[in-house]
């Protein structure tokens, strides 16, 4: 065996990324450093090797998210490497949204040894301490530097995370302090990887059976005695939080419950519902606008978190009704209402349970309820004022965009929505147009940080893209196309250019004057879109009307590659619009 502490650092991070791949890591995104040398020679072997797949990126920041959407698009864990220091700071943001969206992204920090630490020396912080407030486990390598650590200790970290990540997603951090040299020559090299091959390389690595599988998941008494599903209610699914894997499992379920009880179903556009779901009510959202006291029930079975709809909240808050929450095993309390029972262990184990005691013969379709059929009614007179009013002009507006597009960009093809105004827009004005694909939106945390970094990560794994996102959000995360190859990845980008936070105008316009309402909320800025395209080798187009749009797609598709396509949005026409819509659906004649 080597026994140099520059072999040690190289072999101890070989082992480490190897075992990585032995529970399902195939992605690690690498980040620029000195102090995490060994870690990236050692990620460029195993790629080498075709065992992982490396992607580099300059900025942190981006590294995190990039990583975020991989594993939002596979449903596998991905790993960030990065080197000490404010590098370490800048994983923040992606870790707090990993945390909140439930995606499992390991963050690996290279640092100074212990006898570094609290005595001036360079680039040495307490990083340790960086990630602790969000992440689902922080461990380190041996404090005087990996190489004191042994075999047992490196499967023993792999073997925590493995566990920790299957009881709950969510990031990890590991930091590993590096005691130098930190590089290593040809002949050290080989010899490490020589040792590597023979004594870990297809080795078979036996991990320990998970607990949870074996665990006796049981209901609680007051969903039993509460529901009753030959009574009307509604099943409202909201974002989805689960990993994309169990996707197919989860629309099963929800299928079956659909079927026995023949209840009208409300779904967010990131609910990853299927649209051959019976029951669906396209126009929801407008009907809860528009008049909440047609829907007659009183119990409501709530998939998942809250989707960003105001007259939902205040529909739920308002309901006297029973609401039964039911999370993707998720074991924090996700009911901001507190008006719900909460069940943590999935709608496949809920139906499970829940159905478990009727005969197969009970378990036949049902006929939809009275309900399903009123609020159809209502969704196919807000559908034919939709129709006449969105025809009228060729103009584009946000909320014809979130109408439109869903049926100009192939049916089977992904969305990504960026938080803020698209997601709103699709929730009101799509009619489920998103349920005929994989749609994305992080909605865990819901910033707009990281919206390009996150939709170049799912492009790697699900494509073509397409994402929706407003101007600042795009500007904000600009250096997402830094990351290596990411001009060459089939992701088209439309670009709302309404020149600021146009959500603000919303929320803000009555009270405050243009002037305040722009320096303190839009914050609108002056960008030459096309010259900042070419800047990055980005293809670019301009498009003023929709026609032009679905020409513009055609030649996205067509270029197989990163492009963005800008609309341009007038805000005071969006406004009056918008308004002039919704008085339409609202004050009917």
């Amino acid at each position: 065996m080597t026994s140099s502490i520059d072999c040690q650092n190289f072999l101890r991070s070989l082992q480490l990324l190897y075992l990585f791949t032995k529970i399902g890591v195939k992605n690690l995104v690498l980040c620029p450093g000195s102090r995490s040398a060994p870690l990236a020679i050692a990620a460029g072997e195993l790629n080498k090797l075709g065992i992982l797949n490396v992607f580099n990126s300059i900025d942190e920041r981006s590294a995190g998210f990039h990583a975020l959407g991989i594993s939002s698009a596979s449903g596998d864990i991905s790993i960030v490497v990065t080197t000490s220091g404010t590098a370490v700071g800048n994983l923040l943001p992606a870790a707090i949204e990993a945390d909140k969206s439930f995606k499992s992204v390991v963050f690996i920090t290279a640092d100074r040894p212990l006898r570094l630490k609290n005595c001036g020396s360079n680039q040495t912080v307490n990083q340790e301490e960086f990630l602790n407030s969000v992440s689902r486990l922080n461990l380190s390598a041996n404090l005087a530097g990996i190489h004191e650590n042994n075999d047992d200790d490196i499967l023993y970290i792999v073997e925590m995370i493995r566990r920790h990540i299957f009881d709950s997603p969510g990031p990890i951090h590991i930091n590993i302090p590096f005691e130098k040299p930190l590089d290593l020559s040809l002949k050290n090299k080989q010899k490490s990887l020589e040792v590597f091959e023979k004594f870990y390389l297809n080795k078979n690595y036996k991990f320990f059976i998970d607990s949870k599988q074996n665990k006796n998941i049981k209901f609680h008494k007051k969903i039993l005695k509460s529901l009753n599903l030959s009574n009307p209610g509604i099943i409202i699914v909201g974002p989805y939080q689960g990993s994309t894997k169990d996707l197919e499992s989860f629309n099963d379920a929800l299928e079956k419950l659909q079927a026995f009880t023949g209840w009208p179903v409300f779904v967010d556009p990131v609910s990853g519902v299927s649209a051959k779901l019976r029951g669906l009510v396209n126009n929801w959202e407008l009907i809860l606008k528009k008049n909440k006291n047609v829907i007659q029930c009183d119990q409501i079975l709530r998939l998942g978190p809250l989707s960003s709809s105001k007259d939902l909240e205040d529909f739920l808050l308002n309901f006297e009704g029973i609401q039964i929450l039911v999370k993707e095993n998720n074991k924090r309390k996700l009911d901001p209402l507190k008006k719900s029972l909460e069940y943590e262990f999935g709608i496949s184990n809920f139906v499970k349970q829940l159905l478990g005691s009727f005969s197969d013969e009970q378990k036949k379709q049902k006929p939809l309820i009275k309900l399903v059929q009123v609020l159809l009614r209502e969704d196919k007179k807000i559908k034919e004022i939709l129709n006449d009013q969105l025809l009228l002009n060729e103009v584009i507006t946000e909320f014809k965009i979130a109408n439109f597009v869903s049926k100009i960009w192939p049916e089977n093809y992904p969305i990504m929505l960026s938080a803020s105004s698209p997601i709103r827009d699709w929730l009101t004005f799509s009619e489920n147009g998103t349920l005929t694909r994989d749609c994305f939106s992080f909605r865990g945390a819901s910033g707009i940080d990281g919206t390009l970094s996150l939709a170049l990560g799912i492009a790697r794994i699900t494509k073509p893209l397409l994402l929706v996102t407003g101007d600042l959000a795009l500007i904000h995360d600009i250096n997402g196309f830094l990351i290596e190859n990411a001009i060459n990845l089939n992701l088209t980008i439309l670009l709302i250019n309404n020149n600021g936070g146009n959500i603000f105008n919303n929320l803000y316009k009555d009270n405050l004057d243009k002037e305040e309402l722009k320096k303190l909320f839009l914050m609108p800025k002056s960008i030459n879109w096309e010259n900042l395209a070419k800047a990055y080798q980005v293809a670019y187009k301009d498009v003023s009307n929709f026609n032009k749009l679905r020409e513009a797609f055609e030649w996205s598709l067509s270029m197989q590659k990163s492009v963005i396509i800008k609309v341009d949005i007038n805000v005071e026409n969006e406004i009056k619009e918008r308004n002039l819509i919704l008085k339409k659906i609202l004050n009917p004649l």
